[in-house]
């Protein structure tokens, strides 16, 4: 997956505004740290995506994410965001589940301790 591929639509998505949606729209399901362990997620199956898992990280980009929050996701709970939301709201959590839970970690090249 190319994880420098922007948001679809040539918007560019703001992180600290799309935390305030995704804690006020995303936490009941996907939990306040991306883990798919909100308080609703216990109630639904299959349980919402937990965002840090390995496998998910390896998978979601930018667009993989905006196309998911927008559409919503066939045979799951996930609802299609973009009948309430705009485009620019849905790329700034887009940008925030990024950066704060997939984004690869970047290498330093120095020496692991």
């Amino acid at each position: 997956v190319d994880f420098t591929l922007p948001v679809p639509g040539n918007l560019s998505g703001d992180a600290a505004t799309g935390k305030a949606y995704y804690l006020q729209n995303c936490t009941p399901c996907h939990g306040a740290e991306g883990r798919g362990d909100g308080p609703r997620a216990y109630f639904i199956f299959p349980r919402p995506r937990n965002f840090t898992s390995p496998a998910n990280r390896a998978r979601f980009n930018r667009p993989v994410l905006f196309q998911g929050i927008r559409e919503g996701v066939r045979g799951r709970e996930m609802p299609a965001w973009g009948k309430v939301l705009e485009d620019q709201a849905i790329a700034d959590i887009t940008e925030y589940v990024f950066q704060a839970f997939v984004k690869p970690e970047i290498s330093t090249g120095a020496p692991e301790r």
